[in-house]
Parts: structure tokens; C-alpha cells; sequence
């Protein structure tokens, strides 16, 4: 990860996720995030090895691959390979604690409301609360109840955040968009995915590296 500020007031946002394979609304969202919120940048963290759901259709390597891909031109976002960096399951407490010492600012974990509602599964999830700020989006339509738990450290502003170094809520409610990454791989399997759906260079990457067809897994050995 390059480029941080190492302003003790600038707002981190921490993206993480399979992005199997990474698509336009991810991108979307973290956009709108920075234009509604004081965030200095967002740190996207490709998963290696995710503990709470199935393994993902590309090898990590070309997950991470696509994601360079994705946003290079835009230096608001950038990369952590943290989980790349250690064996075992990609547990998110544990990668937050390692960005916590190359970021001297607070944490904003970037979550899907449905993520949310499920991190009380999550391993050591209550730790997670003492190093980051919880940033939950949701969608058009949604339910906005917060969790009950959650509800407690909720604040009004995106800018209440920056009054504690972890340990707050806030809900965002972002755009709807058409976008889907389960919709998206199987398009890609039939060969009928949306062009449009994915970032420049993404769609020719997957195509020259034969990804998500039909019948087609990586091989982890």
C-alpha cells in the first residue's frame, strides 16, 4: 500500500471484498463515498483466502490483477495486499490492525448493510469495532434499520466520524445501479456479460485469460 497520509485527521476508507471480479459499481460506490464524505482515499483489500463464503471463481492473483486494472488512473484508490501477504484465512481483524500501523488516522470500514447485519459472525468482530468506524452502505429500497447493536454508535453526518478514533456508525444510502457480481459471472459464462457493467481493461482481461466460462475453475495447487 503506497501513498497514505499520514495525517492523524484524514478519514481512511477500508473496501474489502472477493471482487470476483471487481465491476463498475463497486467503483461507483466508492466514488460516491469520497464525494459525500471527508475521506482522504479508499484502500481496496482483495481477499486471498475469505473465510465466510464460497471460494471465489478467479485465483487470487488474477483477482488482484483485475483490480489493478480497475484503478490505476484514479489515485484516490489504492491497494492493500495485506491478505496476500500471510497464510491462512483472510480475517479482516487482522488486516485492519496491520493498516492501523501505516495509517495514523481512523478507520472507516466500507460494508454492505447485508454484510453488516452479519458481523457478529465474523471472527473477533468485536475487535473490529475498537480499530475502525463502521461505514455502511446501503440501496434504494433497502431496509435503513440499523442492527440493534449498531444503532447505539450510529451518528447523523459522515463528518461526526472524524469526532472519535473508532467505534462509530454511519449508514450511507448510495444510488441504485444495475450491477451484480453474481448477475455478472454468469453472463460472463454464457459470453453475454454487459460491457458496460465492467472498468476498462477489466473485460479484456478475463476474456484473454479465459475466466468465469462455464465448467471453468482455478486451480489452487
Amino acid at each position: 500500500m503506497t501513498g497514505i497520509s499520514a495525517d492523524r485527521k484524514a478519514l481512511l476508507g477500508v473496501f474489502g471484498g472477493t471482487f470476483d471480479p471487481i465491476h463498475c459499481g463497486h467503483i461507483a460506490v466508492a466514488d460516491a463515498l469520497m464525494g459525500a464524505l471527508p475521506l482522504t482515499q479508499i484502500v481496496f483489500v482483495p481477499a486471498a483466502r475469505p473465510p465466510h463464503r464460497p471460494r471465489p471463481r478467479a485465483s487470487a492473483d488474477d483477482r488482484l490483477a483485475m483490480l489493478e486494472i480497475a484503478l490505476a488512473r484514479d489515485p484516490r484508490f489504492v491497494i492493500d495486499e495485506t491478505e496476500y501477504e500471510r497464510a491462512g484465512p483472510s480475517y479482516m481483524v487482522d488486516t485492519l490492525a496491520v493498516i492501523r500501523k501505516r495509517h495514523r488516522g481512523p478507520l472507516a470500514l466500507i460494508l454492505g448493510s447485508d454484510a453488516c447485519a452479519g458481523l457478529p459472525g465474523w471472527h473477533r468482530w468485536r475487535r473490529i469495532l475498537g480499530l475502525a468506524h463502521l461505514l455502511i452502505v446501503s440501496r434504494p429500497g433497502f431496509d435503513q434499520r440499523l442492527p440493534g447493536w449498531v444503532a447505539p454508535r450510529a451518528v447523523a453526518h459522515g463528518a461526526d466520524l472524524l469526532a472519535a478514533d473508532h467505534g462509530l456508525a454511519y449508514l450511507f444510502t448510495a444510488s441504485a445501479r444495475p450491477e451484480s457480481a453474481t448477475a455478472l459471472r454468469a453472463a460472463l459464462e454464457e459470453g453475454s456479460a454487459p460491457q458496460a457493467w465492467l472498468p476498462d481493461g477489466v473485460a479484456a482481461y478475463i476474456e484473454a485469460h479465459g475466466l468465469y466460462r462455464k465448467g471453468l475453475d482455478y486451480d489452487e495447487t
